[in-house]
């Protein structure tokens, strides 16, 4: 039996599911000009692609205007969080509590005893000042923004501290952006190396595509943990693609903006209480069971009770196109009688 306990959202191979409200991605779907270059370059895919992804490390470093040198692929941001966290080797570590949970699954692989900040729901899981009196005696701090599953980005005074604070102890401190491009916030990677994902910005989950931007000697510390080839080719071409679609990115965030407040405002209005956002997903506490519910009427929403620090009765649920948000709220409220 494969040991594996599903801990993400979009399970629908296991689910009978018409509207999947569980994964947070671009509310646009994977942009055309994507699934245009990636058919016209199917003949490529019987080669092996470029392992140093010299095109779409060059793409991205002029989109995020940084050096070449300073930016490294991977086969989704999930397995650079795995391969950052082999190349440090924390003994000790401290993560966000609500937060993505393949942080302690990667640093449980390397026998880290990890220390937790636990998010207070009266602050609304919102980052405050007393996280810098957790920093003693720790090798590696992972802080997702906007943090997921709450969508909130952290206070930027309060994250360039947390940086300062960590480079004058010797902390590898890594940002993980890949809701950011999606929001109007802003990014840390002149401070900090910096995850983020082709996955959520561009709805590309299903190829793989993360990338790190971080000074050349930690990308070459991380590249030692990457296997050979790990970027497909079908990746690298719709990555240069995607990047260099503005137009869908500014179209995604405008729906996200606007939706955001409408789902927001209808959830409140049923009488869930409800967490600011600043992204294309919200939080939101509502009865126990209330997923399954939903199920039935083969919707998905993201039960957040195994997130450490929540418990159930949290929910997390994607912004997506109007008609789709409208249903949802129409069968949700059905369901609130």
């Amino acid at each position: 039996v494969l040991y594996m306990v599903y801990e993400h959202g979009g399970d629908i191979y296991r689910n009978k599911v018409r509207l999947d409200f569980s994964v947070n991605t671009n509310p646009l779907g994977m942009s055309e000009n994507v699934k245009k270059a990636i058919a016209e370059n199917i003949e490529q895919f019987g080669i092996y692609p470029d392992a140093m992804c010299i095109n779409l490390r060059n793409a991205i470093a002029e989109k995020e205007q940084v050096g070449v040198d300073n930016v490294l692929c991977s086969n989704g941001a999930a397995e650079m969080i795995f391969a950052v966290v082999r190349a440090v080797m924390p003994k000790k570590s401290l993560l966000l509590a609500p937060t993505f949970s393949e942080y302690e699954r990667a640093l449980k692989s390397v026998g880290s005893q990890i220390y937790y900040y636990y998010l207070k729901e009266e602050n609304d899981f919102e980052l405050q000042d007393d996280f810098i009196d957790y920093l003693d005696d720790i090798d590696m701090v992972f802080i997702c923004n906007p943090n997921n599953p709450v969508g909130k980005i952290a206070d930027k005074k309060k994250a360039q501290h947390i940086a300062e604070v960590c480079a004058e102890r010797e902390i590898v401190c890594v940002f993980d952006e890949c809701f950011m491009d999606l929001s109007d916030g802003y990014s840390m990677k002149e401070k900090v190396p910096v995850i983020k994902a082709f996955t959520k910005t561009y709805a590309m989950a299903g190829l793989r595509l993360g990338y790190m931007i971080a000074d050349t000697d930690f990308v070459c510390d991380v590249q030692r943990q990457l296997p050979m080839w790990n970027v497909s080719a079908a990746a690298q071409i719709g990555g240069i693609t995607a990047i260099n679609d503005n137009d869908y990115l500014e179209k995604g965030k405008q729906i996200i903006r606007e939706e955001r407040e409408f789902l927001m405002g209808e959830l409140k209005n049923l009488g869930f209480k409800v967490f600011n956002s600043d992204v294309n997903f919200i939080l939101f506490k509502g009865s126990v069971g209330l997923d399954k519910s939903l199920l039935k009427r083969e919707i998905l929403i993201r039960n957040c009770g195994n997130f450490n620090g929540l418990d159930e009765g949290f929910y997390r649920i994607a912004v997506k196109k109007h008609d789709e948000n409208a249903e949802f709220i129409r069968e949700l409220g059905d369901i609130c009688g």
